[in-house]
């Protein structure tokens, strides 16, 4: 399965637990379309503080869903050019052996 990253870095303006808290309500209006469980087991984030970033990960389209709905609320809440988005593929794991 192909594992993708979206990295949201933000200028110094932006309250990174503010930003957070707006993930965390795109991740539940994520489940009204996918439910709780899929979206719980498909998408997970990670905040990097030392660099102002927060990474949101998975394979599905509910990731891309989870990605526009929180690039919609930060644009209105923060303002367009108080962020940057780069998709990456995300590192794969290595299975333990």
């Amino acid at each position: 399965m192909n594992q993708m990253e979206y990295r949201f870095q933000f200028s110094p303006e932006v309250d990174l637990d503010e930003a957070v808290a707006t993930l965390r309500l795109s991740l539940l209006a994520a489940e009204g379309p996918y439910g709780e469980a899929r979206v719980r087991t498909e998408v997970s984030f990670t905040v990097e503080p030392m660099r102002a970033e927060l990474r949101v990960s998975g394979a599905t389209g509910v990731l891309e869903a989870v990605t526009q709905i929180f690039t919609s609320l930060l644009s209105h809440e923060f303002g367009r050019d108080t962020f940057t988005i780069r998709r990456e593929s995300a590192p794969t794991a290595v299975p333990a052996a």
